[in-house]
């Protein structure tokens, strides 16, 4: 495979733990693959969003393509980092692109990566897309006297009160409109980062902490993110031996900014009694290195003579330069941390840790088994902690003996399981990129119009905008809105602009009920006038000239007609379909199927009719007996779906919202295979099935993994207003595929044939609203 990583920056330029960990893992795969990095570079001396190419000075097989960033301060998005990405992707031609990071980069480098079908993983190491800074902390708390004050989460203008606005401006004092400014420049940034976080095909979460986070915090489907620790280099860590003949000594390993809490690791030094040494390596950072070495120099007694400053180190070297010389490792980070480094290296060397008893951090080091805890942001417990081990010594032998605690060993995991690990999430992530491969064709075959989506005569249960349950046509009325009908211009204009694309059949709105559109016999002679077909979705009820006048207008120019039918008994059927008489739907569906006979029977068009259901839990133990009756009817085709659950109300009627209802499900449809095989048409052929499968018990999640859309590609829906939408999701849910275009004022081919089409056709697989869809199949269902 040809892999591209793509980090924020890369060793020896840069060395915090995400950085280091794409070096190990660009040794690690480069065994077996092809390996390149796009990485950045701060030269002042050169042009921005210049790039070069170099080696990795440790192992040449890597290829680094550094793009120069020497004045990045907004730190999202940046169009020329886009066009250097473009340029690498087209020649590298990657089949992976692996990110670590994007801070300092451009979010919107995944959008290049995306329209060219490129599956895209993503190890988070921080809360960086949850959060603009990161780190979930405040640099300008309410308190000022609450030094980086822990932030509870992500909201527009909380960030720019007490972080972006001092940040960006330097004015304390700020101005209203500074704040108002602020917030919608955050809106504007977690708006870009959610629509980024689409395009993702898998997340690595670090941390089983760091995963329940992203999934609560963020809302990221479970079925998107997977829980894998870090591998390591263990050769490099072998070989410990401390230093003989010196006093106890703790170190610390990491950069020298305000979140790594160096600031109360010496407030905590300071309170030791003995002779305990300290020693802290690191890059400097300026100003920020120079306070904490004030700090240092203020300590009480002969404390500052016992704290050490080092250098940054080699990672190749760390047994020697650093664990040979400590006893014990710190990590006081006062953000929550997601899995350190260290702690994993510390505890491969047997080093024992004291950290922070909150994230990841405590997630790898268990108090009294291989570590000591303190309480988060607590200098006197940590301390007390530090204490124990200056006063015994041995105790910290035998809690760093334990080492890394998921593995019986106390090896951490090595860089060989990770790379496997790893390779095979990138071969998922291959396979369902090709399965879920969809060939946009010259247009769409079929065009459904929301003509009159306000107007129906009856109130299922699950109907996005009729049901009792749905605040939508109340709110509508509330505010005054018309009715939404459309213009049946429009659907001559799409007509007409869909000539020699394909185009074969048309639907009207399946939102409310077609037949009380007011245009509708002007559809009609539109499908005979263009030679396309009608495809209809009706209620059954044949509402303003009943089942016979409508089929014998409808039967000759229509390839299917769609009777929604949600029950074998009338209580069942009207409880779903309120509004409903089953005696009279029963008689409608005899008197269409007679005149459908007739009509094909004198030589004429002969189209199917369809039974077609939302599975629930209220009509699911009626599925065999719903079979049985379209076969005694002469109905051709069972044709369903699994709910949207657009309100509270209905939730729990999901068959897919639990391990058990998917149980009763698998178990439906074994009865209603059954049903099609034992009582059949009156010409012999079973009752056709289609989207009866049997279903995963993951599947709560994502109905088909690896399953290709049956819409994109394929099929076009335009809503009354004019919206080019592409699919039959629910309004609200299809909007967050983006906006594609409007047919008021661009043709279908316009959009059809535009950039954010075929985006969204290269990358839906990724998008929370398709891992969810109930109208995918999974691989290899009939």
């Amino acid at each position: 495979m040809r892999i591209l990583q793509v980090i924020h920056g890369y060793p020896p330029r840069y060395n915090a733990g995400s950085e280091v960990y794409t070096q190990t893992l660009a040794h690690g795969l480069a065994a077996r693959h092809d390996i390149h990095v796009f990485t950045r570079e701060e030269d002042p001396f050169a042009p921005d969003y210049a790039l070069r190419r170099e080696r990795d000075a440790d192992d040449e097989r890597v290829q680094l393509h550094l793009v120069n960033m020497p004045r990045s301060r907004d730190r999202y998005r940046h169009t020329g980092v886009d066009q250097r990405f473009a340029e690498v992707l087209d020649t590298v031609h990657p089949d992976i692109v692996h990110v670590g990071h994007l801070n300092h980069l451009s979010t919107s480098l995944l959008i290049e990566a995306a329209a060219r079908a490129i599956p895209i993983l993503f190890t988070l190491h921080d809360y960086w897309l949850m959060c603009p800074r990161g780190q979930f902390m405040q640099m300008f708390p309410e308190d000022p006297s609450d030094l980086w004050a822990d932030c509870d989460g992500q909201e527009d203008r909380k960030c720019a009160l007490r972080c972006y606005a001092r940040y960006f401006s330097g004015d304390p004092a700020m101005e209203e409109q500074d704040v108002t400014y602020w917030t919608s420049w955050v809106r504007g940034r977690m708006r870009h980062a959610r629509e980024m976080i689409e395009l993702v095909d898998r997340f690595i979460a670090p941390s089983r902490y760091l995963h329940d986070r992203f999934v609560e915090g963020l809302g990221l489907p479970k079925s998107k993110l997977v829980y894998l620790d870090y591998g390591f280099d263990r050769s490099r860590l072998e070989d410990r031996a401390r230093v003989p003949g010196e006093p106890f000594t703790f170190g610390y390993i990491g950069t020298h900014i305000p979140a790594k809490g160096i600031h109360q690791l010496l407030d905590a030094f300071g309170r030791l009694r003995g002779t305990a040494r300290l020693r802290i390596w690191g890059r400097p950072r300026g100003q920020e290195t120079a306070a904490l070495q004030a700090l240092a120099a203020a300590l009480p007694g002969d404390a500052p003579s016992r704290v050490e400053w080092l250098p940054e180190y080699k990672n190749q070297r760390i047994v020697v330069d650093v664990f040979d010389r400590v006893d014990a490792i710190v990590v006081p980070s006062v953000w929550v941390e997601n899995s350190p480094l260290v702690i994993h290296e510390a505890q491969q060397a047997r080093v024992p840790v004291i950290t922070a008893d909150v994230g990841g951090m405590r997630e790898y080091v268990h108090h009294e088994v291989n570590g000591l805890l303190f309480a988060h942001r607590d200098a006197r417990d940590l301390a007390r902690q530090m204490q124990r081990l200056a006063d015994d010594p041995a105790l910290a032998r035998r809690l760093g003996q334990r080492g890394y605690p998921d593995a019986p060993s106390g090896d951490v995991p090595g860089i060989e399981e990770h790379v496997a690990a790893i390779e095979a999430l990138y071969e998922e992530a291959l396979r369902r990129r090709d399965s879920a491969h969809v060939q946009v064709g010259p247009g769409p075959w079929r065009i459904t119009f929301d003509t009159n989506p306000d107007d129906c005569n009856l109130k299922c249960v699950m109907c996005e905008e009729h049901s009792p349950h749905s605040p939508l046509q109340p709110l509508r009325k509330a505010a005054g809105k018309p009715q939404r009908r459309m213009d049946i211009a429009l659907i001559r204009r799409v007509l007409e602009d869909s000539r020699g694309t394909g185009l074969r059949e048309i639907i009207p709105s399946t939102m409310g009920e077609p037949l009380l559109y007011d245009h509708f016999e002007e559809i009609l002679a539109l499908c005979a006038q263009d030679g396309v077909k009608l495809n209809l979705t009706t209620n059954g009820t044949f509402p303003r000239l009943g089942a016979r006048a409508w089929a014998e207008r409808i039967v000759p120019v229509t390839s299917d007609v769609k009777i929604s039918w949600n029950g074998a008994t009338a209580a069942t059927h009207e409880s779903i379909m309120i509004g409903a008489r089953w005696e009279r739907v029963l008689d409608n569906v005899r008197t269409f199927i007679e005149i459908r006979d007739a009509h094909a029977a004198g030589g004429g068009n002969r189209c199917r009719v369809t039974f077609q259901l939302t599975f629930l839990e209220t009509n699911v133990g009626e599925l065999a007996n719903i079979v049985r009756l379209a076969a005694r009817l002469g109905v051709d085709r069972v044709k369903g779906h699994h709910l949207w659950a657009h309100f509270d109300a209905i939730k729990d009627l999901s068959m897919r919202r639990s391990p058990e209802s998917i149980e009763r499900w698998n178990e439906a449809v074994l009865a209603a295979r059954a049903a099609a095989e034992q009582t059949r048409l009156p010409d012999g052929r079973p009752v056709l099935l289609e989207n009866v499968f049997l279903l995963d018990p993951e599947a709560t999640e994502n109905l088909a993994p690896g399953g290709p859309c049956p819409f994109l590609g394929q099929e076009a829906w335009v809503s009354a207003e004019g919206r080019f939408d592409p699919c039959c999701a629910p309004d609200a849910q299809r909007r967050t595929l983006g906006e594609l275009g409007n047919l008021n004022e661009v043709s279908v081919r316009d959009v059809w044939n535009g950039s954010a089409y075929r985006l969204l056709a290269t990358s839906y697989r990724t998008r929370s609203l398709c891992l969810g869809c109930n109208m995918r199949k999974p691989v290899g269902a009939p």
